[in-house]
């Protein structure tokens, strides 16, 4: 298309020359030297820009010409000979070959336009007669037309850039209009790796490369969350279905144990900071749910073009220690060449909520929760002292204490057993959301603009959630001369609406008894004590909490770059580029003087204890945390950001068959987050949002509390300054054979003083061997196919540790009644850099006329020093310290196919849901595209010294933390997590047994027998002893626990296809994960072996443990009361160093048996669109317009142990989120 629009601009724009072209005066000599480059010679001297077909004249051929102060035309005649002619159209030369002259009265006149897809005149077109040599070309209106000695044949229609059109041609044919179709070979060989672009046939380095409407999925608002699939080596993971959630990426594995593991992103050039500084532990933490955002959140995906993933190291090396972990390079759209196209869009989409009917809820309704509490009664089982009082064991405890009568516990019970409490739709809620684009795009050869607005309002399936988005885009390139400018200015503000997270919206849905009435008989709100044994109210309803509590972040950005560039020659160019970026986000959480939380502050008495003067109602104001009023969280972070980058670009033919392409680049990078966080209570919102006051020696616990830093407030400030130098440079003989070397230095404010000393520059050496061009030149079949080698080395900084020690000054001590220091940061100047080297190998390739393409390729990615904290004495006056420790290992395969079975499609485009589909164009035949493609990543921890399953680093860990894969361990991946081995039900109780802990237990031989002594008796092993002389990690690693696998996936990819069928297209993406595991939900979540009356339960415990041998065909425990349950709770390892767990119940929620495959198969889309067509479009006054149905994430295929529970839930959480839910979308899109 770009060469397109220059020929376009250059017919239109130019300006008349004070001396006519062809006078003008050259002077040449040359020996042997190929035709292009002596055409070359012609226009560094005359300006003047040659079009001719490769296929008409012998471009290879040599020449040898040797004149001095002649015309143009005089060269022209001696290297064309006689079977050319030319002519001069502005400052155009059109070479073509000559017409036959006929003696005879010409027998037809051939005539018409050529225009492209998007019904711009295409001037410059070679129109051939095929077989015979008669031809011509097109003008500045695309307009050609020969007088032909036949009345039938074909016509060839070529052009650079654009496949080979065929059309024939009889006598009764009229004006033709031919539409030409961009040839996707040459068109997308351009690849960008943000600080400049480079020719995919040049490239080195591993890329996958999107178009952003190959990946466009309607119902969807931002590019991360369209990702999944689509690369290979990336790992996607989505832990909730909340709007405005960020996803965790990561590219090619861990890289690092302590840092952000998140790629970087970079928008036109420019390196983008996420809004809020979240910290790395939480953006690596499995489980954490990102309600932030990311620096892409505010990106509108209509107004992208193109993604770029830069994966190794001789691509992201320009980038420096920021880009270990991968880079994304999005490319926004540019303005074309052209009348103004002004293009509107609107997304209608629904979105589904769970429902008890769903396969994937699997919970009890009000009649089997009730009956399994009325089995647990009659088993003997205690009734907790703790927790809410409601159900079923309500109405029970008020019978036995003579509160209602028998028949009236009996009508309670009926009742209940059919209530059926929808909470799944009175706390969730199927949800209506727009988004509306408008985009205007146009301009001529020296000025292009692109500009687009657009809203978003999107609403979330709980209840009161929301993320609103509104943006703004503008994009402007003006060349002159020499010189040309470009200038882009985008803003977004987005609005986003939660229920705070600790009030467990999707969990209280999802484990809540559907016996437990959310409204009276009356319709008003039913609360209920939900923890009885408190002196203190808690009364509680979910509903009321919602409605009186609200978490709101609100984050605004502005980003404006320019670059100024000046081509110094022909082949060096200078380019200064600025950028600034800012960014506000608010995150604020309001808790109502309603709500359960504040109600508990308050410290209400509902029972009153002997020898107090407390009565029913009062309030205990010394213990009281809050005197009135609500509370608010305030928290408030901005981003400033500025770089200024230098490049010079020299680009030139060394010889024939040499050249060179180098960048010498200086980058000057400025980031400061500043924030702001305090919480305050007594907030009064109703009373002109004021804070009241409080009697400070009335209320002596709030007073102490007013004290703390969370009520004072705390300002931040993190500082980041950098400057880099890069070279970059690459050599190609031939076109066939390419070299590619990077380096860069950089220095900053984060590095260590060692670092400085050690200096560790980041480097990569790359080629590429196009086979294609040589040992399979002959291969007819073969278009592309290429080896590319690389090897990198890049080094990594840790920004959060000094070589200087950091003391942080506080305020006046609460006992000392001074101002008082501690320790931020312990000086660590002899920390080195964490390195990681970096190979990688690839088949690219192209087959059939580029019906099959796709890329096969291995990386092997090696870090050493890695960071890891070190636990350390605490007189240090810290626990930890970071240290260079560890090493990782991350190595997989990678592989890419495009295949077109099928393709009979006249007027097609290069993706089947591009935005040029609704290109107005007639559209006829069928075509049928498949894209499989799958990345792997193994990753593992080494250490040299420490064994295979032995803990890296010699630091005080929990079993908590084994448990939920939080320690690395030497010989396995990042995130393995270990389980309890479960051993059985007893037999007697239907209690959960583990293997190692049982005190007493007998001896086991390697295959599972008992092992008996010379007597015939049982050898009967003393745990208790054993463990006493081990250590407690060696206990729990090897007599208690089993390693259950790792927690993300090591490969992953999708399945994409496309049917097109005139003006029809269907095409689906299956998206697919393998390799990672998970834990099923928790079936206890009090600690005993009951739920709590008020909590629903799984329909697992339908197929319970109920008479003695039901442990051979069922693993479910059992309802343990009386004696037995006592004994239970006696564990014998209690107060022991090695002490693992409270009780058996959590034993068995994290035990093997609790563990499930985590692989899927899922529809992640479905797009059905129709194209209209162009004679509809002009009666409609359009240039173009499509109409298409989706969805989202339509169905999933899981393992069957899950039961229902959808992949990317986790039983880890103490807080179950809602999950992916379907979309349903309607999309219109017009041009005009």
């Amino acid at each position: 298309m770009k060469l397109t629009f220059l020929l376009i601009c250059g017919f239109v724009f130019s300006l008349s020359a004070s001396v006519r072209a062809q006078d003008q005066m050259v002077t040449l000599k040359v020996e042997e030297m190929s035709f292009v480059n002596v055409i070359s010679e012609l226009k560094k001297q005359t300006q003047l820009d040659f079009f001719y077909s490769f296929d008409e004249i012998k471009v290879d051929r040599k020449i040898s010409l040797d004149v001095k102060n002649v015309k143009v035309d005089d060269v022209l005649q001696y290297i064309l000979g006689n079977n050319f002619t030319w002519e001069y159209v502005d400052n155009m030369v059109i070479i073509k070959p000559i017409v036959l002259k006929q003696s005879q009265k010409k027998s037809l006149r051939v005539k018409g336009f050529v225009y492209d897809t998007q019904k711009q005149p295409l001037p410059g077109v070679t129109v051939k007669v095929a077989g015979v040599p008669l031809g011509t070309a097109t003008d500045t209106r695309g307009w050609f037309a020969m007088d032909l000695p036949m009345t039938e044949g074909m016509l060839e229609f070529s052009f650079v850039g654009y496949q080979l059109r065929q059309v024939k041609f009889t006598a009764a044919s009229d004006t033709l209009r031919i539409f030409m179709e961009e040839d996707v070979n040459e068109l997308e060989e351009v690849v960008s790796l943000g600080y400049y672009n480079m020719d995919k046939r040049k490239s080195t380095s591993s890329i996958t490369s999107l178009k952003m409407d190959d990946i466009m999925q309607p119902g969807v608002s931002t590019l991360d969350q369209m990702l999944e699939g689509q690369v290979p080596g990336m790992i996607f993971m989505q832990n909730t279905g909340q709007v405005g959630a960020s996803p965790k990426i990561k590219i090619r594995g861990t890289t690092t144990l302590l840092g952000s593991t998140a790629p970087l992103w970079v928008l036109d050039g420019v390196i983008l900071q996420d809004p809020v500084n979240v910290d790395a532990s939480n953006i690596n933490d499995l489980d954490f749910v990102n309600l932030l955002g990311n620096a892409i959140s505010g990106l509108n995906p209509s107004d992208i073009d193109q993604i770029d993933v830069l994966k190794d190291a001789s691509a992201t090396a320009i980038y420096g220690p920021k880009a270990s972990n991968g880079v994304i390079v999005i490319t926004t759209k540019k303005g074309k060449v052209g009348k103004p196209a002004v293009t509107y869009s609107l997304t209608g989409t629904f979105r589904q909520r769970p429902r008890y009917t769903d396969r994937a809820v699997n919970v009890m309704n009000s009649m089997e929760r009730i009956a399994y509490s009325r089995e647990a009664i009659s088993a003997g089982w205690r009734m907790p002292s703790l927790g809410a009082w409601v159900g079923y064991e309500a109405a029970y405890s008020d019978y036995l204490n003579n509160k209602i009568t028998y028949n009236e516990f009996v009508g309670k019970v009926s009742e209940m057993e059919t209530a059926n409490t929808d909470w799944l739709g009175i706390l969730l809620q199927d949800t209506y959301s727009h988004n509306h684009t408008l985009s205007v795009s146009g301009g001529s050869e020296n000025f292009r603009y692109y500009s687009s607005l657009s809203y978003m309002d999107e609403k979330g399936n709980t209840r009161g959630e929301g993320n609103k988005r509104y943006t703004a885009m503008t994009n402007l390139s003006v060349n002159y001369d020499k010189w040309d400018f470009r200038f882009g200015l985008n803003g977004n503000l987005q609005k986003k609406e939660y229920t705070p997270e600790d009030v467990g919206v999707a969990n209280y849905a999802y484990n809540t008894s559907r016996s437990v009435p959310a409204y009276g008989e009356d319709g008003e709100l039913v609360f209920y004590d939900v923890d009885q044994n408190s002196q203190y109210k808690s009364d509680y309803n979910i509903i009321n909490d919602m409605e009186h509590s609200w978490r709101h972040i609100d984050t605004d950005q502005i980003g404006m770059q320019m670059a100024l560039g000046y081509r110094i020659i022909s082949s060096l160019k200078a380019e200064v580029n600025f950028s600034y970026n800012v960014s506000h986000t608010d995150d604020d959480t309001y808790y109502g003087e309603e709500t359960s939380r504040m109600l508990a502050m308050r410290c209400i008495v509902k029972r009153a204890l002997p020898n107090s003067a407390l009565e029913i109602g009062d309030q205990n104001a010394a213990a009281a945390t809050s005197v009135a009023g609500g509370e608010l969280k305030l928290s408030n972070t901005k981003n400033e950001s500025y770089s200024l980058r230098g490049t010079l670009t020299y680009n030139k033919s060394l010889t024939e068959n040499q050249s060179i392409t180098a960048n010498l680049i200086g980058e000057l990078s400025h980031s400061k987050y500043s924030g702001f966080g305090i919480t305050k209570r007594n907030y009064l919102p109703d009373r002109g949002m004021i804070f009241d006051n409080w009697d400070i020696k009335k209320y002596t616990s709030f007073t102490e509390w007013s004290h703390s830093d969370e009520a004072r407030g705390r300002m931040e400030d993190n500082l980041t300054r950098q400057v880099g130098l890069i070279f970059s440079a690459s050599w190609a003989w031939k076109n066939t054979y390419i070299l590619n070397g990077n380096i860069r230095a950089d220095w900053s404010n984060k590095f260590g003083d060692r670092s400085h000393e050690k200096f560790l520059p980041i480097w990569s050496l790359s080629g590429r061997w196009n086979m294609h061009d040589n040992i399979l030149y002959g291969f007819s079949w073969v278009n592309t196919f290429a080896l590319k080698l690389s090897f990198g080395y890049q080094g990594n900084m840790s920004n959060t540790e000094s070589p200087k020690l950091i003391i942080q000054k506080n305020g006046t001590h609460p006992f000392f009644d001074e101002y008082y220091s501690t320790i931020q940061n312990f000086p660590n100047p002899f920390l080195g850099w964490e390195t990681t080297s970096t190979f990688n190998g690839e088949i690219e390739y192209s087959l059939f006329k580029n019906r099959l393409r796709g890329s096969l390729g291995y990386y092997y990615r090696h870090t050493s020093n890695a960071f890891m904290k070190k636990t350390v004495a605490v007189f240090n006056g810290t626990r930890d310290y970071m240290v260079n420790a560890g090493t990782l290992i991350n190595q997989g395969f990678e592989f890419t196919f495009q295949f077109t079975p099928i393709d009979n499609m006249i007027n097609k485009v290069s993706s089947a849901l591009s935005e040029a589909t609704s290109g107005g164009v007639e559209r006829r035949g069928f075509r049928w595209r498949f894209d499989p493609q799958f990345g792997s990543v193994f990753n593992q921890l080494l250490d040299k010294v420490k064994p295979k399953d032995k803990k890296i680093q010699d630091n005080e860990v929990t079993i908590q933390q084994y448990l939920n894969g939080q320690v690395q361990v030497s010989g396995r991946p990042v995130n393995t997590f270990y389980s309890y081995r479960f051993r059985g039900l007893n037999h007697d109780t239907g209690a959960p047994e583990f293997y190692g802990a049982i005190e007493k237990e007998p001896m086991l031989d390697k295959n599972g027998d008992p092992v008996y002594d010379e007597n015939g008796d049982p050898v009967i092993i003393n745990n208790a002893e054993i463990y006493s002389n081990m250590d407690k990690e060696e206990v729990w690693r090897t007599k208690l626990l089993t390693r259950s696998g790792c927690r993300e996936p090591f490969l992953q990819g999708g399945i994409y296809n496309s049917f097109e069928y005139n003006n029809w297209v269907l095409a689906f993406n299956l998206t697919y994960s393998l390799g990672s595991k998970i834990r099923l939900f928790r079936m206890y979540d009090n600690g005993g072996s009951l739920p709590l009356p008020e909590k629903n339960l799984r329909r697992d415990w339908e197929k319970r443990w109920r008479v003695p041998g039901d442990e051979r065909h069922t693993t479910i425990p059992g309802i343990v009361g009386g004696e037995a349950y006592y004994q239970m709770n006696n564990y014998w390892w209690k107060n022991n160093t090695y002490d693992w767990q409270q009780n058996y119940w959590t034993m068995y929620d994290y035990s093997d048996i609790r563990v499930a495959s985590g692989n899927y198969l899922k529809l992640s889309s479905l797009q059905l669109r129709y194209v209209v067509p162009e004679h509809l479009c002009k009666r409609l006054y359009m240039k173009s317009a499509y109409l298409s149905v989706s969805g989202t994430n339509l169905f999933t295929l899981c393992s069957k142990k899950l039961k229902g529970q959808d992949p990317s839930q986790s039983g880890s959480t103490n807080l179950i989120n809602i999950s992916v839910r379907p979309t349903y979308s309607l999309t219109l899109n017009v041009t005009f």
